[in-house]
């Protein structure tokens, strides 16, 4: 606010030999703002006038035993501009008495015209008082800056996969006065950002505020794209945008949640997968899971049909087993669905496939493969019972025939060794 004093005036002339004239005036002050403080050009703002009466105690005053009058009369009031500025509400007319003490606001609308020079310009304010009251004339200064606000993308990769990722946007003013109600609006052909308008509110002069959106890239396609951001604000009552302030960004086929390390076991159509998740993106992955997806001649199995990770935090792994039946020939890899959350806590869903004959296979034992094997063994068992049992009784029937031969050799029987030694 500030202030004028246009009349301080107080005459009085005392009696003297010959003559004998009092005139008092009321003392009268003028005080102005201006909004916005510093106009950019095309601006539409506000001069505020106060008149006020600084006179104290009664309207009229006696003196000399004369009745003096201190009021203050406005006749008019009018606001001058000039080539680069345009006032809009030039004039009041008949504005009326001012009693001690009493104060008048009046506005003048005042637009900055689109091609107004960086500066000070002047208006010219003319009061024309009523009665005793003398006319004023006073030149009001208005400042007029056209420095925009400028958006900074600080950490924006050059190439991103498809993945969930943050970018922080910092928003500089570099005006001489605050700027309000500032919001940052991203865009990018088949990206999604949360949230999708960032509200900073105020920006002192001189300073930066920062807003950081999340990024899923999760959907598009191999190539380049352009990622954009824009912010807009009041300065006054006056709406403005920044300057677009576009990237250029590669993406690439590649999914943040990998899978190494898979070991299968096979028994019987029966497949256990086995390996690591890890993280390969730049954000925390929440409330993982992984599971055997839907797909036809495959069928999720317990104990692990599916299996809850949990956080998995960037540049992390975790371990996890998946259990399935494959029922068809035809089937060569298994889907396997990841289920997660980014950091906005937004849904978020992967399916990779692990072929079946990648990582280290071998083969196991379930039920019906025991079986078999048992049956097996059983069968070689009996073979070489059998065989063993027909080597005996050939061996035996050899030992008897030989005993035969020796009682009847030579027509004489032969003794028996007991018989023999006798």
């Amino acid at each position: 606010m500030k202030r004028i004093i246009l009349a301080m005036i107080l005459l009085v002339t005392f009696s003297l030999p010959g003559a004998a004239i009092t005139e008092i005036r009321p003392t009268f002050t003028v005080d102005y703002s201006i909004e916005p403080e510093y106009f950019m050009p095309g601006d539409v703002g506000t001069i505020t006038v106060t008149l006020a009466n600084m006179a104290t105690g009664e309207k009229y005053v006696s003196e000399d035993e004369e009745t003096l009058d201190m009021n203050a009369y406005v006749a008019s009031a009018s606001l001058d501009g000039n080539s680069n500025l345009e006032i809009l509400d030039k004039s009041y007319t008949d504005v009326g008495l001012l009693g001690p003490g009493d104060t008048l606001k009046l506005t003048f609308t005042v637009k900055a015209m689109e091609n107004a020079a960086t500066g000070v310009h002047f208006t010219d304010l003319t009061i024309v008082g009523g009665s005793d009251m003398n006319d004023f004339n006073y030149r009001i200064p208005v400042k007029v800056d056209d420095r925009n606000v400028k958006v900074i993308v600080s950490n924006l990769p050059t190439t991103l996969m498809n993945e969930v990722s943050t970018v922080s946007v910092d928003v500089v003013n570099r005006r001489p006065n605050d700027v309000t109600s500032v919001i940052v609006t991203p865009y990018a052909e088949d990206m999604t950002f949360s949230p999708s308008d960032y509200f900073l509110g105020s920006v002192p002069e001189g300073n930066k505020s920062t807003a950081t959106f999340t990024l899923n890239t999760m959907s598009c396609e191999e190539g380049y794209s352009n990622v954009s951001f824009t912010a807009t604000y009041f300065n006054g009552d006056n709406l403005h945008s920044t300057e677009t302030e576009t990237k250029d960004v590669r993406i690439i086929k590649q999914s943040p949640l990998i899978f190494t390390g898979i070991e299968i076991e096979n028994s019987g159509g029966r497949y256990t997968i086995s390996g690591d998740l890890n993280n390969f993106g730049t954000t925390d992955a929440k409330n993982v899971m992984v599971s055997i997806d839907d797909m036809e001649g495959v069928e999720p199995v317990q104990p692990y049909a599916n299996y809850f990770i949990g956080t998995l935090e960037a540049d992390d792994f975790s371990s996890f087993d998946l259990s399935a039946r494959v029922t068809s020939k035809e089937v060569t890899a298994i889907p396997v669905l990841i289920e997660f959350r980014d950091p906005d806590n937004a849904y978020t869903t992967i399916t990779q496939e692990i072929d079946l004959g990648s990582g280290n296979t071998y083969s196991g034992n379930d039920e019906e493969g025991s079986s078999l094997g048992t049956w097996l063994i059983a069968g070689i068992i009996a073979i070489g019972v059998l065989a063993l049992i027909g080597y005996s009784w050939k061996k035996r029937r050899d030992e008897e025939g030989n005993e035969g031969n020796e009682e009847i050799e030579n027509g004489e029987s032969v003794p028996e060794d007991e018989e023999f030694i006798e």
